[in-house]
Parts: structure tokens; C-alpha cells; sequence
């Protein structure tokens, strides 16, 4: 009973749109494919100490995210190497910056050979899935990784470390 009310509700609203409104509903349903595929290539990290969160990451795999180029609206060269977009959230820190006070961040045992702070504003932010409003965001890169699997250490001398297993497809 409740149901057919339901679906009779659904269809006098949707009939009573105009063509035009029609067309922005349709938009709700319409599938954010680089929203997507980042969600399914981000992993969250965190190191922990005394039951308490010390630094938290999150990382998303750009390399299978953009490598079709075929994006409309948003696209990032990312055939010489790979990339990472990158959140830092560091307790009692005002820079949340991952490469210095002890805190490292390697891929398969090698440093990142490009790290660029992304603004407030950053379009690639709009893009990504959990972006927050404490964390300090980057594009890393690193050298092109010829094996399947890719590892990423986020290391403190305090607090040890978090390993992210992401695959290359």
C-alpha cells in the first residue's frame, strides 16, 4: 500500500516537471566518472600512538583516474610517472607537511621527486573524494613503478607507520 502511494507520489512530481526541470533531475542520476574511479583508488592511513590519531593521510591513485585523458571538463598528464593527490591532517601542526619533524612518505622504498602544495581553490580538490577542510593537500609524484604493486609508507620516527597497498591496472 505504502509503496504504490510512494510511487504514485513519485510519478505526479516528476510528471508535473517541465521538460526543462526533467533535464536537471536527470543530472542526479547522471554517473561523476572521475569522482568514481578516485573513490575506488583512495585509501585513508593513520598513525596512531596511546589510543590517540597522530597524523592522518589520505591518498588517491591518479594514474588510473586520469591515464584515458578522455575527461571532459578535467585532465592531468600522468604518463611520466606516478601520482598521488595527497591529504595530510597532523595534530598540533600548522603546516601538515609530510616531509618534515620526522614524517616521510615513500613509494616502493623511494621518495617522491615532485610535491606541489595545492591551493585553497585547487580544481583537482573539487574533483577528489574526502577532501576536508584541516587537511593540507599535494600532487606527489613519483618515479614510474614497473611492477603491479604499489606500496605507500607514511613513516614518523615517533609514531611508526601506516603501508597502502594500491594495484596498477
Amino acid at each position: 500500500m505504502y509503496k504504490r502511494i510512494l510511487l504514485l507520489s513519485i510519478l505526479l512530481i516528476l510528471t508535473a516537471c517541465g521538460r526543462k526541470n526533467m533535464s536537471d533531475i536527470s543530472q542526479l542520476f547522471k554517473k561523476d566518472e572521475i569522482y568514481h574511479t578516485s573513490l575506488i583508488n583512495t585509501q585513508k592511513g593513520q598513525l596512531i600512538a596511546s589510543f590517540e590519531t597522530k597524523a592522518l593521510l589520505t591518498a588517491t591513485y591518479l594514474n588510473p583516474v586520469f591515464k584515458k585523458n578522455g575527461h571532459k571538463n578535467f585532465s592531468i598528464d600522468v604518463s611520466d610517472g606516478e601520482y598521488f593527490f595527497v591529504g595530510v591532517f597532523i595534530t598540533n601542526s600548522k603546516t601538515n607537511r609530510f616531509d618534515e619533524k620526522g614524517y616521510s612518505l615513500t613509494l616502493n622504498g623511494k621518495k617522491p621527486i615532485e610535491v606541489i602544495k595545492l591551493d585553497k581553490d585547487d580544481p583537482l580538490k573539487y574533483e577528489m573524494p574526502m577532501v576536508d577542510n584541516w587537511s593540507t593537500y599535494y600532487k606527489v609524484k613519483f618515479p614510474t613503478m614497473h611492477t603491479k604493486k604499489l606500496k605507500l609508507v607514511f613513516e614518523s620516527d615517533r609514531f611508526g607507520k601506516d603501508v597502502l597497498i594500491f594495484r596498477k591496472r
